[in-house]
């Protein structure tokens, strides 16, 4: 494409109409005619004219032929002379003009003919065109190949009665060029930008149902696993009851329990079973409180499992160990009757004995005062013990503050915003002492309870843990000892034979506390997304949201009363002082009266006001996991940047449309969407970023790098003042919505693994939508070819592989680039720009003109606002739906700024270029900026209709 698209209109036979024959004779038979573009040297015979309108494109291409034209018959000539006589004109240089181009067409004449595509054959002869058909304007001329849809051929001769339009090729001969006239069908595209992202209900009740179904067959099947242990436990027993040396009363009170455990499975099976049909009855209703009770009942479910087997297991190794020593002394007593060891060798196995009476005595009593069975009650948080406390180790994981080498703004964003909740809630923040946990034998289960009930006093005080585990100082002999332990009793546990082992459902570190409303989320490690639900659903996020929250409306508060405007119910217009009567009650009358209104109007002005806020809102959640032995086993961090500003930008851009109802709670649905994600492959890019995506695929997680949030938290408000002006006063924007800023780490203290990593959740802007082909335009073509790329990635990679140092990053790449050089380029994978030429055969899209205008000041809007915060490298992200004919855009990557290593790469880039050649793709930002949109301009062209306005 040499030239951009442009929009023309034509008023028949005027200025600027031109007739059929001078078009011919100037723009296709003139081989001296130049291109409009000055790079290029290409004749007409090179190129081809396009007019495209409403649903049609007519091309227009030169061709050379081999023989020319038969001459033209006597009686062309004398029509054209006639004209001579019948032309009067003003002035002696219009004369001269219209004399030569008489002469011309006596000279070269026009001849024309068609061609029929079906018929594959000639079907009129070759005829010279009148004088009235060289006048006759082009533009009516364009308007009946457009529109003339039911003419045919009607060539008797050669049994053709074919459509003029679709099957017949028109040409136009001069000499020993031809002009051919083509026409094709084509379906402009529109344009569509994701405003709301909704949760998808039915997806989300389909999952429900589905792991519902998964839990009622692995339940059933760990019931039976208890049944089978009891009856193999119960016969040990009852085979002791002949030894002399264990006390029928002490194996009595052991069968009793397993009697009672027993019982509590068969109970325990039929109750889930019931609440589990129950529950999947129920869903079929479509009401907010059903559908969200749904959506947390599974893994509330497999909590409750974990909690209640857990206590089973905890009672069944109570009993298996003092059954294991009634075996001993058994032993011990036969022994020493055959004179082989000395009675004082059970003296031991009485201890154990008495151990294990003991702590099945204490159990009951615990679990006796609880209906364990009963779904919605649960169990309670077992006592700990003084002399079993926590055990911290030295090497304890670093506080990011300290460890990670941020820039200073960073952490000093942070730091601020703990100190104005500090100081706000000085009381608060003044943790007790970790109280003292007793032990019910070798064992203590923190199991937390979900009644309101059992709540209070009764779970472990994992803050006070937090300060004191701070208050440590590490050395490296403690941090050797700690690992040495750590690498010798990996693989040293040995499990408990009366146990029993349950499955999934020890999955997702069901040993958590649960969130605000007893919301149970699981945590997989190596999905970052199911941390950062689990902090936004604990009650410490909400405590200090809140606190955020009314500092945020006493500033809001003061600031409107210092404001000397009153303003009307938009919040944007300030109304003047003083009014007449007749006006106040005008403007009384237009202020809505609906109370649902003004509660509209009221929470969209807080929502602005909240995105607007300028004071940090930074949040630091810690918490860890410990065992059944009350030791941890993992602790996590997660940090989330600018709290309050992205709470109101997910209230605003996430919320269902008006007209599908309130529905369900943003914030909630948000946590459902990111507690299950699963590690996603994003193709064409060359960062080597890591994504995850929702499995819902409303969100996708980015993993992002330090610079890259340092960068962004800079200009942060900015970007809240830019979605502000979006949503709330129309700026058109086609910017994929970032929702989320967060730093995510945790220590595995069983593996050793450390991890800390920033990720942004932005929205999917292909959710909901089936897209057959990706395009990622940056509006360069140097290097940005897909299977361009996937070599240049396979090259680097093999390069790569011979060193020794390789990262495993760069192994990882290296195994899927193999697997990319054995198979062609997946049709489904991100294309780019040479790609989007090739796929368009060089011609810009169309797109109808409401589209192309909406999407060209959207491009204007986003480009000219990255360009003022310093930001380049950004692209847009194109997908063709072509069920509906709309092209699903966001601009994505917007998070790098031109910074000095920036300026370092494009100098470096720059420096093995070749005269003439594409610049690379890092440049200053006010050129990256133009690039772009000139880009745009050639990739995308309006498709006009009648009805269009110039």
């Amino acid at each position: 494409q040499c030239c951009p698209a442009e929009v023309k209109g034509i008023c028949y036979y005027s200025l600027q109409d031109v007739s059929l024959g001078k078009f011919l004779r100037d723009s296709c038979f003139n081989l001296s005619l130049k291109c409009q573009n000055p790079n290029c040297k290409k004749s007409v015979l090179d190129h081809t004219l396009s007019f495209i309108h409403n649903d049609g494109l007519i091309n227009i291409t030169v061709e050379h032929m081999e023989e020319p034209l038969p001459p033209a018959p006597l009686e062309s000539t004398g029509v054209s002379s006639a004209t001579n006589r019948s032309n009067e004109l003003s002035s002696s240089t219009a004369g001269n003009t219209k004399d030569g181009d008489e002469k011309e067409k006596e000279n070269n004449p026009i001849a024309t003919w068609t061609y029929c595509v079906n018929c594959n054959k000639v079907v009129t002869p070759l005829v010279y065109i009148s004088e009235d058909t060289w006048k006759f304007s082009f533009g009516k001329f364009m308007e009946v190949f457009f529109y003339n849809r039911t003419a045919c051929l009607n060539s008797a001769h050669h049994n053709c009665s074919c459509s003029m339009q679709s099957a017949a090729v028109l040409y136009f001969g001069c000499g020993q060029l031809a002009a051919r006239f083509t026409y094709e069908r084509i379906k402009p595209f529109g344009v569509y930008v994701g405003r709301c992202l909704p949760i998808d209900e039915a997806f989300h009740r389909a999952e429900a149902l589905s792991d519902l179904a998964q839990i009622s067959v692995a339940s059933s099947e760990l019931f039976v696993k208890f049944d089978k242990h009891i009856e193999k436990v119960s016969r040990e027993a009852r085979s002791l009851f002949g030894s002399a040396a264990n006390r029928p009363e002490h194996l009595q009170t052991v069968l009793s329990e397993l009697n009672m455990i027993g019982s509590e499975v068969d109970h325990a099976a039929k109750t889930l079973q019931e609440k589990i049909a129950s529950v999947s009855d129920k869903c079929q209703s479509n009401g907010a409180i059903v559908q969200e009770a749904l959506f947390r009942f599974p893994w509330y479910s497999r909590r409750y499992l974990f909690m209640l087997t857990t206590a089973w297991n905890e009672r069944l190794s109570a009993a298996g160990q003092a059954l294991a020593a009634m075996r001993k002394l058994a032993d011990s007593r036969s022994l020493a009757r055959s004179d082989l060891i000395g009675p004082s060798m059970g003296d031991g196995s009485a201890e154990d004995l008495m151990e294990g009476m003991r702590r099945l005595r204490m159990l009951n009593e615990v679990y006796s005062q609880y209906n364990i069975t009963d779904i919605t009650t649960m169990l309670p948080t077992l006592p700990g013990s003084g002399s079993q406390k926590i055990e911290m180790d030295d090497d304890e994981f670093e506080d990011p503050e300290s460890s990670i080498d941020f820039s200073d703004g960073v952490d000093a964003d942070v730091l601020a915003s703990r100190r104005r909740f500090n100081r706000a809630s000085t009381s608060s923040s003044r943790e007790t002492k970790a109280r003292p946990h007793k032990s019910l034998g070798a064992r203590n289960i923190p199991i937390d309870s979900f009644a309101a009930d059992t709540q209070k006093g009764r779970q472990i005080d994992v803050t006070s843990q937090t300060s004191l585990a701070k208050n440590k100082t590490v050395t490296p002999g403690g941090a050797v000892k700690s690992a040495l332990t750590r690498l010798f009793n990996r693989g040293g546990k040995e499990s408990d034979p009366y146990e029993v082992d349950l499955g999934i459902f020890k999955e997702g570190r069901p040993r958590l506390e649960p969130g605000v409303d007893g919301i149970v989320i699981p945590i997989l490690d190596e999905i970052p997304s199911t941390v950062i639900a689990y902090s936004l659903s604990s009650e410490e996020y909400q405590k200090q949201m809140l606190h955020f929250s009314k500092m945020d409306s006493r500033a809001g508060v003061e600031e409107r009363s210092a404001s000397p405007d009153r303003r009307s119910s938009s919040g944007d217009i300030p109304l003047p002082p003083s009014q007449d009567k007749g006006s106040q009650s005008q403007q009384s009358d237009k202020m809505p009266n609906n109370p649902s209104t003004i509660h509209i109007l009221d929470e969209r002005k807080d929502i602005e006001r909240r995105m607007l806020e300028r004071n940090k809102s930074h949040i630091k959640h810690t918490f860890r996991d410990f065992d059944g032995k009350g030791q941890q086993t993992c602790k996590f961090v997660c940090t989330t940047y600018w709290a309050t500003q992205f709470h109101a930008v997910r209230q605003a851009f996430l919320a269902p449309k008006e007209s599908q109802g309130a529905g369900l709670d943003v914030e909630k649905c948000y946590i459902q969407s990111l507690s299950a994600a699963h590690s996603w492959a994003a193709s064409g890019g060359k960062s080597g970023a890591s994504f995850h995506r929702t499995l819902d695929q409303r969100f996708v997680i980015k993993c992002i790098s330090r610079t890259e949030l340092q960068m962004f938290l800079d200009c942060a408000p900015a970007y809240f003042e830019y979605l502000s002006k979006a949503f709330f006063h129309g700026l058109p924007t086609v910017l994929c919505k970032i929702v989320g800023v967060y730093q995510i780490g945790y220590h595995n203290r069983v593996t050793g693994k450390r991890s800390m990593e920033q990720v942004a959740v932005m929205q999917n802007i292909f959710y909901g939508r089936k897209i057959a082909k990706t395009f990622d335009l940056k509006g360069s073509l140097r290097g940005r070819f897909a299977r361009q790329l996937h070599s240049n990635n396979a090259a680097k990679e093999s390069a790569d592989q011979s060193e020794a140092n390789a990262t495993v990053y760069k192994r990882m790449e290296t195994e899927s680039d193999e697997e990319e050089e054995e198979k062609p380029v997946n049709q489904n994978g991100t294309l780019l720009d040479g790609d989007f030429l090739e796929y368009t055969n060089g011609r810009p899209l169309p797109l109808n003109d409401r589209a192309k205008a909406v999407f060209h000041m959207s491009i204007l809007n986003d480009t000219l606002f990255l360009s003022i915060i310093n930001v380049l490298d950004y692209s847009i992200l194109v997908g063709i739906d072509e069920e509906s004919m709309e092209l699903v855009v966001g601009i994505i990557d917007f998070m790098r700024q031109y910074d000095i290593m920036k300026q370092m790469e494009r100098v470096g880039k720059s420096l093995p270029m070749v005269v003439g050649s594409e610049a690379p793709t890092i440049i200053q930002p006010p050129l990256y900026k133009a690039r772009f949109t000139n880009a745009m301009e050639r990739y995308f062209m309006t498709v006009p209709s009648k009805w269009t306005t110039i």
